[in-house]
């Protein structure tokens, strides 16, 4: 199991921060942070419209009034209204081995906050990765991204093809 840092929630602040040094045993490259973060941001807002929170566990019943606003059954919590909450990530990379996932500054985030603390909305905890949570598929697919160490060019026939078909339409343009 790979130890990941826990969620941290603030009016002004909810993020969660990945050491893919530690995760990965090694330090990624900028491809590999940037797709462990799309993977991990895909991973919960999924899990989120499929009505379950961070730990597995189905979502609060939304209240009569809401569910009749929204058109839906009480049980069908998938924090989905407008779209914004769960489209308003956003990556910030502080330290070099660290992606840091984070919702958007200012309403978005406090929507984000009191539904994670039970503030002002029930608490139905969505964002984040928790450490029960299998990410294993997403360490898997963010290793298979490692670059290989540089190896010896060698020239292909068809290498070799378009050489000298650039040669020869070069050299041909100006007669």
């Amino acid at each position: 199991m790979v130890a990941i840092s826990k969620p941290k929630y603030s009016k002004d602040e909810v993020y969660q921060r990945f050491n893919l040094k530690e995760i990965l045993g090694y330090s990624p490259s900028e491809e590999q942070k940037k797709l462990f973060y799309e993977l991990v941001v895909d991973k919960i807002v999924q899990r989120t419209a499929s009505g379950k929170d961070i730990n597995g566990s189905k979502f609060t019943r939304y209240s009569e009034a809401y569910a009749k606003k929204k058109g839906v059954a009480r049980g069908a919590v998938d924090l989905i209204l407008e779209g914004d909450m769960l489209s308003s990530f956003e990556e910030s990379q502080e330290q070099k081995n660290v992606v840091k996932i984070k919702m958007a500054e200012g309403d978005e985030t406090l929507k984000a906050y009191n539904h994670n603390v039970g503030d002002t909305l029930p608490k139905r905890t969505f964002f984040g990765l928790n450490e029960s949570e299998n990410i294993r598929s997403i360490i898997r697919e963010v290793d298979s991204f490692k670059e290989a160490p540089a190896k010896e060019k060698r020239t292909t026939l068809a290498d070799l093809r378009d050489a000298i078909n650039t040669t020869i339409f070069t050299e041909t343009e100006g007669l």
